[in-house]
């Protein structure tokens, strides 16, 4: 359900980085389903599509996070490199239960979905507060404290 509803209030609702971050849910979403028809997931040996979809997941949220006026992608950034980590964590010690391996490789993506969430509930309020929520940072434009 979580997977309907982050993205889907994230494009209906969020600015424009919660609408990103909704398209990369969606986006590992798709690598997962049409690679586990050619790979099937394993938790024995490291699974190759989970690695490119919490590749893919890791990569957009850091972009989003480096360019944003939000907190949020921060934390789905990091919650990407936690589950990406647990791809490492399986290929050097192949002895590490599967259900670890199963929970620190799902769970981080099942909390940035909830990053999403909040960060889009964010957005709403702020909007409803102030009418204005910037989305982007302004990396290339002097601010008044700089010029003087």
């Amino acid at each position: 359900m979580l997977l309907v509803v982050s993205p889907g209030l994230a494009a209906f609702k969020g600015g424009e980085p919660e609408r990103w971050g909704g398209l990369i849910i969606l986006g590992m979403w798709a690598v997962q389903s049409v690679g586990a028809f050619m790979l099937p997931s394993r938790y024995t040996v490291v699974d190759p599509v989970a690695f490119l979809c919490d590749l893919v997941g890791t990569i957009g949220f850091s972009i989003i996070a480096v360019n944003a006026r939000r907190v949020w992608p921060l934390w789905a950034a990091a919650l990407q490199l936690l589950s990406l980590s647990a791809h490492f964590a399986r290929w050097a010690d192949l002895a590490i239960p599967s259900i670890v391996y199963a929970l620190m490789r799902d769970g981080p993506t099942f909390f940035a979905m909830v990053a999403l969430l909040a960060g889009t509930v964010g957005h709403i309020v702020r909007m409803r507060r102030k009418g204005e929520d910037s989305a982007w940072q302004t990396w290339g434009t002097s601010s008044p404290a700089s010029d003087r």
